[in-house]
């Protein structure tokens, strides 16, 4: 019994898994840090409770165990009992499995008194010990990768241990197999067994989860559901390079978070990934908007539109739904991208268009990427002007000011009282003696509206100029 092998075998099986879920830890902590700075930012002591709810921070809180406010009370952490069962049979899998591989490439006939003398043990260790090699810088990859994403638990410590111990002995069987069909006489054209059972061993440690849907696909086994293929032909991916300001490295640094494609970076929620990565939250916010659009039109239609100044989906939406950026010939161009095929000149009704732009915009990871855009706004200056309320409360709308009388010190008469303007409301001026001013609803009684915030006298006639006055949704 070799003691150096007996401390590697220790180093693999504890001291790394330790050490993983120290990291852990501190990972923990520095994230929470910057949470709770990130809170500062979306939350004012002055705002109640029920308007500082932020669900995709609320996600961000809940996932690091911040105190989220909320009634259900704080989250717990996992008790380290519950780590060291994990660590327990992990420790037993690599440990016995990796002694056992050194003791054998240190001193062959370790193997025959273990095992026996029989014909295809060399052969087994070899797969065996390339089987857990391959496994192992999996598990470790596995590892690295839930630190990143923060989602390390001790059901995949467990998890990983169950898949080195089936690579090992799918390995084994396999190596069996392979030298019951070739025996020692080698493969055809000169190639030899074990180099080819190592290789092939690797890859079943590496790539557990292909290799069994390999073995049953290739298999004559009945009732067993295959995979068809084809399809594949049909799921190409967009990679995320087509962002505008992604790259290779930054492409390697997000695939930590499982984000490869574009449809990946659509659906993520831009606050995590502040919290988890080095890049700033208004890229973050960028890159999304932008991912939104091309999951939502496609690669062609996006990067043919970048010409109409549209690059996320928030353009999109301006151009189609916006009256200052609303223009017949825009919205026709932007028609033939979105319904039309490659340089079709068809005229498509402006109907059509702006129905088809407001079915893309109504998806939830839309509706999150416009709340979180629209709190970051309201810190750093007025609210920015692309995320006002349609009439189905998602994006534009826009009243007429002719006939509304802005009273001091902070009431606003208004000529209808069929106008939707509810508390808490934002009402945005645009013209007029009150231009630029941004007004938070305090009350509505019929046609009067109570108002934060001091207004200038006006009666908006029909000779007062073009005056309308935008709601915005909080």
């Amino acid at each position: 019994m070799d003691p150096l092998s007996l401390v590697v075998a220790f180093l693999l099986s504890l001291v790394v898994p330790v050490i993983v879920i120290a990291i852990r830890q501190t990972v923990k902590l520095h994230r929470g840090e910057i949470i709770q700075d990130l809170a500062a930012v979306f939350h004012s002591a002055k705002e109640p409770e029920s308007e500082r709810l932020i669900p995709s921070f609320e996600f961000v809180k809940f996932k690091y165990f911040v105190p989220t406010g909320l009634e259900r009370g704080q989250r717990q952490d996992f008790q380290v009992w519950a780590w060291g069962v994990a660590v327990f049979p992990f420790f037993l899998v690599v440990s016995s499995t990796s002694y056992i591989c050194i003791e054998f490439f240190q001193y062959p006939p370790f193997a025959d008194a273990l095992f026996g003398t029989h014909a295809p043990v060399a052969l087994c260790m070899i797969a065996v010990s390339a089987a857990f090699c391959g496994g192992y810088l999996n598990s470790i990859r596995a590892l690295t990768q839930s630190i990143q994403n923060f989602d390390l638990s001790p059901s995949l410590i467990v998890a990983l241990a169950t898949q080195i111990f089936s690579a090992v002995v799918l390995a084994a069987i396999f190596a069996y197999a392979v030298h019951a069909i070739y025996g020692t006489s080698g493969l055809p054209k000169g190639v030899g067994v074990p180099q080819v059972v190592a290789v092939l061993a690797f890859a079943i440690g590496f790539f557990p989860d292909a290799a069994q849907r390999t073995l049953v696909g290739r298999s004559k086994l009945k009732n067993f559901k295959r995979e068809n293929l084809s399809v594949y032909k049909y799921t190409l991916a967009t990679p995320v390079e087509l962002i505008d300001g992604i790259d290779t490295e930054i492409r390697n640094r997000l695939s930590d978070f499982h984000i490869e494609t574009t449809q990946n970076l659509a659906t993520a929620n831009p606050l995590m990934l502040f919290v988890e990565t080095p890049f700033g939250v208004y890229q973050i916010m960028d890159w999304v908007a932008q991912a939104q659009l091309c999951a939502s039109v496609g690669a062609e239609a996006m990067t043919s539109m970048w010409k109409l100044g549209v690059r996320t989906l928030f353009d999109l939406e301006r151009a189609a739904l916006d009256e200052r950026c609303r223009h017949p010939e825009l919205l026709q161009s932007i028609g033939r991208h979105l319904l039309g095929h490659k340089d079709d000149k068809s005229d498509f009704s402006p109907e059509a268009i702006t129905a088809n732009i407001q079915m893309r915009l109504d998806d939830p990871h839309v509706h999150r990427l416009r709340q979180i855009y629209m709190q970051v706004g309201e810190r750093i200056g007025e609210r920015h002007w692309r995320f006002l309320t349609r009439d189905d409360g998602i994006s534009p709308r826009s009243y007429d000011a002719t006939g509304i009388v802005f009273q001091t010190p902070n009431r606003i008469r208004l000529a209808d009282s069929g106008i939707d303007i509810r508390p808490n409301d934002y009402l945005a001026v645009v013209g007029g003696k009150n231009n630029g001013k941004l007004l938070k609803v305090g009350g509505v009684d019929r046609t009067l509206v109570t108002v934060d915030k001091d207004v200038i006298d006006e009666d908006v006639g029909p000779d007062a100029g073009s005056v309308r006055l935008f709601r915005i949704n909080p």
